[in-house]
C-alpha cells in the first residue's frame, strides 16, 4: 500500500518495546492452533473436556479428529497417551507450570495452550498465548512453534473491534459490554491472519515486564492471606505468572453473589461441561480472583474483605 503524505492524523502510538520478538504473531489463539495443525499435518488430537468449546470447533475446522480426556483435581490428564499422540494441554489459570514441564518431558508431541499464561516459556513442540486476555488490545496471539508452514496469510484489521476498549476507558465497563460480545463473535469466524498493524502498535506501547511485576505482587498479596483456606492446593511454579488467583470454596455461591454486589467481576469459564463430569466441580467452586496490572494492594484488600465475610 502506498504511503500517504499529509491529510488527517491517525491515532498516535509510540512503540517503545518489541513485545513480539521471534514469535509468529497471528490474530487469535484459536488460529494459532489451526496453524500448528497445518504445520504438523495433524489428523488426530487429544483435547481436554475442560476447555472452551471454541477449541474443539477450531480443530474440526481443520478436518482433524478430536479425542477427549478428563483432568483430575490437580489439573493433570487422567489418561495415559501413546508416545506419538498429539495432545493439547491447557495451562489452567496460569498456575500449571509444573504440569506443563512434566507432560513435556513425558510426551513428544505435547502442545501447550497458554491462553491463560501469557508469560510462560515454550514447552513441547508448540505453544501459544492470547494477548487480549492480558492486555488492552482487541485481538492478537503469539505462537512459538518448532515447525512453520509456507502458507501466506492475509494481514488482519482491528479498528472495527476497538469499541469496547474505548468505551470502557471513556465511560464504563457496562457501557461497552455489548461491543465486547460483538468482538468475541467476530473472532469466531476469522480465518488465520497475521496480527494487525493496530494491535501490534498498541501492544508495543505496553511495558509487559512492569505488568508482570504488578500481577505477581497482587497474586502474592492474595496468596499470603488465602493459601491456608484455599481448597485448591496447586502451587505456582517459578515460571508461572498467573492470570487469576484461583480460590476454591464450598461457599462459592455466597461469595459470587457478594462479589457481584460489590462490582467485582468473577468469571466462570466453560459452562458447556455436563454437571456429572468431575471437572464441573472445579468449574463451579473455583473463584477466579482478578490480580492484573490495573489493580493495587487496596483493590486486593477489597477482595479479601469480601472473602472474610461468612
Amino acid at each position: 500500500m502506498t504511503k500517504v503524505i499529509g491529510g488527517y492524523f491517525e491515532l498516535e502510538l509510540t512503540e517503545r518495546y518489541d513485545n513480539i520478538g521471534n514469535a509468529i504473531a497471528l490474530n487469535s489463539a484459536r488460529n494459532c492452533l489451526r496453524y500448528i495443525i497445518r504445520a504438523y499435518g495433524i489428523k488426530e488430537i487429544f483435547l481436554p473436556y475442560y476447555t472452551c468449546p471454541v477449541v474443539w470447533q477450531t480443530v474440526k475446522k481443520e478436518d482433524c479428529r478430536v479425542n477427549f480426556y478428563h483432568i483430575d483435581e490437580n489439573f493433570m490428564p487422567e489418561k495415559e497417551f501413546e508416545k506419538n499422540d498429539y495432545v493439547l494441554y491447557t495451562n489452567y489459570f496460569g498456575v500449571c507450570g509444573k504440569n506443563v514441564k512434566q507432560l513435556a518431558e513425558k510426551y513428544e508431541n505435547i502442545i501447550i495452550d497458554n491462553s491463560q499464561a501469557f508469560y510462560m516459556p515454550k514447552y513441547g513442540i508448540a505453544s501459544f498465548n492470547s494477548i487480549r486476555k492480558f492486555f488492552g488490545v482487541p485481538d492478537g496471539a503469539l505462537l512459538y512453534c518448532d515447525k512453520t508452514t509456507d502458507e501466506k496469510f492475509e494481514k488482519s484489521t482491528s479498528y472495527q473491534k476497538c469499541n469496547h476498549l474505548l468505551k470502557r476507558l471513556d465511560v464504563s465497563m457496562n457501557f461497552g459490554y455489548q461491543d465486547f460480545c460483538f468482538n468475541e463473535d467476530c473472532l469466531l469466524d476469522e480465518d488465520i491472519k497475521t496480527i494487525s498493524n493496530l494491535t501490534k502498535s498498541i501492544f508495543n506501547t505496553i511495558n509487559i515486564e512492569k505488568a508482570k511485576e504488578k500481577r505477581l505482587e497482587n497474586y502474592q498479596t492474595l496468596s499470603y492471606e488465602l493459601d491456608k483456606s484455599n481448597k485448591l492446593q496447586i502451587k505456582p511454579d517459578k515460571d508461572d505468572i498467573p492470570m487469576y488467583y484461583p480460590y476454591m470454596s464450598e461457599n462459592y455461591v455466597f461469595y459470587r453473589n457478594l462479589f457481584a454486589k460489590n462490582s467485582i467481576e468473577i468469571p466462570l469459564y466453560w459452562n458447556n461441561l455436563p454437571e456429572d463430569f468431575p471437572e464441573s466441580n472445579l468449574r463451579n467452586k473455583i473463584l477466579l480472583l482478578p490480580i492484573d496490572q490495573r489493580y493495587n494492594k487496596k483493590d486486593m484488600e477489597k477482595i479479601l474483605e469480601i472473602l472474610n465475610k461468612k
